[in-house]
């Protein structure tokens, strides 16, 4: 485990690290900024906690009824710009070089805009993309119909008002109109919002493991 951490932390200009300390630091104080990266480290290598592997059919797509918000794209390098900026506002400019290595690795994924603003988005893969580590830890195996979402982020202006079902409808519809037939997923189940909102979309618990959250970074 200690091996995989240090292999993450080297895959990462340090450069990001130290920018991502300093924005914590001017947003919220030295001793928050370093009891955040404490936390993130412990729960690298300590803690374990229960994780709930999810899977949804794609051809049980519920309606939504709010007002639509979101404009939906597809992601591509074009996007990484905004994305950079994005990751700047929540001090994580680290992801600027896990989304680069995303695209390379043939990962897909959808960005959410609304009133002409990136307000968040949506990674996923298939069977023919260059695998990831998460599916060997969640005992997922992809099939030809199959997809796996992860890295699902909305930022905190756009979030209510049912912004956050709307971007998982339109991400739902778009891969059931390519001919997917299963996502699958994952979320914390100390996460309450998170496994609401999943679950108000149809998504089902497949199992649940007990893994350490930096294990599925």
């Amino acid at each position: 485990m200690m091996h995989r951490m240090l292999k993450r932390l080297k895959d990462i200009p340090l450069a990001a690290v130290a920018a991502d300390i300093h924005c914590l630091a001017s947003s919220h104080g030295t001793r928050s900024a370093l009891r955040t990266v404490g936390r993130g480290v412990a729960g690298s290598v300590f803690d374990r906690k229960d994780m709930q592997v999810l899977v949804k059919r794609l051809d049980a797509i519920q309606p939504i009824s709010a007002p639509r918000r979101l404009r939906v794209e597809e992601l591509d390098a074009r996007a990484l710009p905004a994305l950079a900026e994005l990751n700047r506002a929540r001090c994580d400019t680290r992801a600027d070089h896990r989304f680069a290595r995303n695209l390379e690795r043939r990962y897909h994924g959808f960005t959410g805009h609304e009133n002409g603003r990136l307000a968040g988005y949506y990674w996923w893969l298939d069977a023919q993309a260059d695998g990831h580590a998460h599916l060997d830890r969640l005992g997922i195996e992809l099939g030809a119909a199959d997809v796996y979402g992860f890295d699902f982020f909305l930022a905190e202006s756009h979030r209510g008002e049912g912004r956050a079902v709307e971007l998982l409808y339109h991400v739902e519809t778009r891969l059931r109109e390519r001919g997917y037939e299963r996502l699958w997923g994952y979320v914390s189940a100390a996460n309450t919002p998170a496994r609401w909102l999943y679950s108000l979309r149809g998504y089902e618990v497949a199992r649940t493991l007990r893994l350490r959250p930096g294990s599925l970074r």
